[in-house]
Formats: structure tokens, C-alpha cells, sequence
């Protein structure tokens, strides 16, 4: 069952996010998107069932998926496979263009056997986090194609979606070969500490209001502090405290502009010490102060 909390990502009891989809009847989003340093939804480590699709229109990105940096330039398509813990980052000081699409593979499982056979070999394949179709690459421009189409003819269209995700899953399941599974496995270290990761960010997730120390997060995981540290650090790019710290900054971003909270009362709500200390901190994440991202959001 689904808890709703405050944030920018909305997260399961699991700890997994619940996508804010086009239509809550039907479990597809799709957007026109950009990317540049510093937005709100550039760093943030998260998963869900979801399969994750993005195409880059223009610029240079990357992902981090399970660990792994992927650079990605126009004409790129990166598939994100469910479960997998991955967040978007911007490599250049330029804006990026990208079309994503968060799909969940019920829409294609249009029978048993067609969920057994070509949809659950790929959504439970957990050797393979991603695919990464390179622009030069002989599939990578069909693919890409069929994105465009997507975001352009399928807005408020179920039955397109569905066609249009049936032909991309096409794409997709021709690259799940065993040599390309072997492949992916020798090229990727595989560190095994997926399930660890996600219960510590589901700690996080439960406690930030409180105050917590880096064995706490550990324990969480049921792992040694030093390991912690480096489970965060080769997947997130952060250490557990930083996780932490800009865990806490983003709900304070959320409550700067959905309630009524003096900076106090926020800070306390949020696991910080006092106001000033958070004023410190989100300057630190967000570029600006707490009063001036409010006073910003409230232009918007």
C-alpha cells in the first residue's frame, strides 16, 4: 500500500517511488524534458517498477545507473530497467534536451504468455540494470525514432502508448541475447549491494526527521560503516551523510513552498539543528538561500 509523504518523489512503504503518472488510470509518463547543473531533479538517487526510457534531443547528459556512469549525447537512448537505482546529472554548463518516458510493464503484459515470455526474462534480469543504445549503433535510431513519435502523437492516447511501447519493447528484447547478457556482466563490476543501498535510503527515507548518525544508516543495512561508505559512495556519488543532508534540503525545499512554516519550524521538521545551519546546508544543494528559493518558487 502507498504512503504518501512530502517531497519531490513520493515513495512507497518499499521505499520505491510512485511515478506521478500523465493519468492516475493509466501508468505511463511522458515528457519533453531539459537538464542543466543544479535543477532539483538532477542527483537524486531513486527507483521504481517502472522501465525508464530517455532519448537525448540535444546536448550532453548522463546517467548513473546501479553504480555505473553512462555519458550520453543526441541520438542516445538509454533503456533503465526496473528496480534499478539510477539518477539523472548534467556533464556540461549547456542545457540538455531530453524525451523520457516512465512505462509500467503491466501495459504490455496483454496476456500470461506474454508476460511470461518476453516481459518478465527482462523486468526480473537483474545482470542487466540498463541498455545503452549509442547513436551509431544499428538499432539506436529506430528506437530513438519511435521516441519522438511517442512524445509528439501519444499525449492523452492510451492505445498509442501501448503501440508505440510494444514496438520499443520489440527494440529492447532483441538485445536480451545470452551474449549480450555475458557481455554486460563482464564489463560491469558487480558489486551486489543493491538490496543493502535501498534499505538504507529507505531509512533514510523513514527517520531524516530524526537525528542519525552514519551507524545507524549502517546498521540499516546490516553492514559495517567503511562498507557504507563505499556503497554510497560507488552508487550515488555521495557518502551516506551527504545522501543525507540533501535528502533533508529537499524537504525543506517542499515545505518552503507547500506550507505556511516559519524557518524554525521547518528546520525542525526537517532534522536540522536550527535554522541557520539549514540555511547553510541548502545554499550548499539548492545555490540560494531558503528564503530566496521561496520567494523565487513564488514568481513561478
Amino acid at each position: 500500500m502507498a504512503e504518501i509523504k512530502r517531497g519531490f518523489i513520493i515513495k512507497r512503504r518499499d521505499g520505491s517511488e510512485i511515478v506521478k503518472y500523465d493519468d492516475p488510470s493509466f501508468p505511463s509518463y511522458i515528457f519533453d524534458g531539459y537538464l542543466v547543473k543544479g535543477c532539483g531533479w538532477e542527483r537524486v538517487p531513486h527507483y521504481h517498477e517502472d522501465i525508464e526510457i530517455v532519448s537525448v534531443k540535444g546536448g550532453e547528459m548522463a546517467y548513473m545507473v546501479e553504480g555505473t556512469l553512462i555519458k550520453l549525447k543526441r541520438g542516445d537512448t538509454l533503456f533503465v530497467n526496473s528496480g534499478s537505482i539510477h539518477y539523472s546529472l548534467s556533464t556540461t554548463n549547456k542545457v540538455s534536451r531530453y524525451i523520457i518516458a516512465i512505462l509500467h510493464p503491466k501495459i504490455i503484459c496483454s496476456s500470461f504468455s506474454v508476460e511470461e515470455k518476453a516481459v518478465k526474462p527482462i523486468v526480473t534480469d537483474k545482470t542487466v540494470p540498463f541498455v545503452h543504445f549509442k547513436a551509431a549503433d544499428f538499432d539506436a535510431p529506430s528506437i530513438y525514432q519511435l521516441m519522438l513519435e511517442m512524445e509528439h502523437d501519444c499525449k492523452g492516447n492510451e492505445f498509442l502508448i501501448t503501440k508505440y511501447f510494444f514496438e520499443i519493447w520489440d527494440i529492447i528484447m532483441r538485445r536480451f541475447t545470452e551474449a549480450y547478457r555475458l557481455h554486460v556482466h563482464s564489463m560491469e563490476e558487480s558489486t551486489g549491494h543493491n538490496s543493502r543501498l535501498k534499505a538504507m535510503m529507505l531509512f533514510i527515507d523513514e527517520h531524516y526527521k530524526e537525528r542519525i548518525i552514519l551507524s545507524d544508516i549502517a546498521a540499516a543495512g546490516g553492514v559495517s560503516q567503511s562498507l557504507c561508505n563505499q556503497i554510497f559512495n560507488k552508487l550515488t556519488e555521495k557518502s551516506p551523510m551527504e545522501y543525507l543532508a540533501q535528502y533533508r534540503c529537499r524537504k525543506v525545499a517542499d515545505l518552503l513552498v507547500s506550507s505556511g512554516m516559519s524557518m524554525p519550524e521547518i528546520a525542525d521538521m526537517t532534522g536540522f539543528t536550527g535554522a541557520s545551519y539549514m540555511a547553510e546546508t541548502f545554499k550548499k544543494y539548492f545555490g540560494q538561500s531558503p528564503r530566496e528559493y521561496k520567494k523565487l518558487q513564488a514568481t513561478k
